[in-house]
């Protein structure tokens, strides 16, 4: 993800979640349905954020994710931010970093 990559200098100010759908229950699941993912998208590296399993469905639903990929921008306190995206977070960092990227 080219977000992560361009802000890997402020990595203590974010972190990136990805869900994975209830399709995969378990582990062993998930790391093979993310193979083709490595390969096919990430060049053979491993993702550089944690990948989380929904089992249930539960939490994606509770957070409205209707498709994938969806994004998510939750605040420091753990509140979700309507209208959440790269451009809010980046805009963000800046501000925190006195507008340096």
């Amino acid at each position: 993800m080219k977000f992560y990559e361009d802000h890997k200098d402020q990595r203590d100010r974010f972190e990136i979640l990805a869900f994975h759908d209830a399709r995969a229950k378990t582990f062993e699941e998930l790391d093979e349905k993310l193979k083709p993912i490595i390969r096919d998208k990430w060049g053979g590296k491993e993702l550089p954020f944690p990948i989380l399993l929904d089992a249930s469905g539960d939490t994606i639903k509770a957070l409205g994710v209707r498709g994938f990929p969806t994004l998510i921008l939750i605040d420091p306190e753990g509140k979700l931010v309507k209208g959440g995206s790269e451009e809010m977070l980046e805009a963000e960092l800046k501000k925190a970093a006195g507008g340096a990227k």
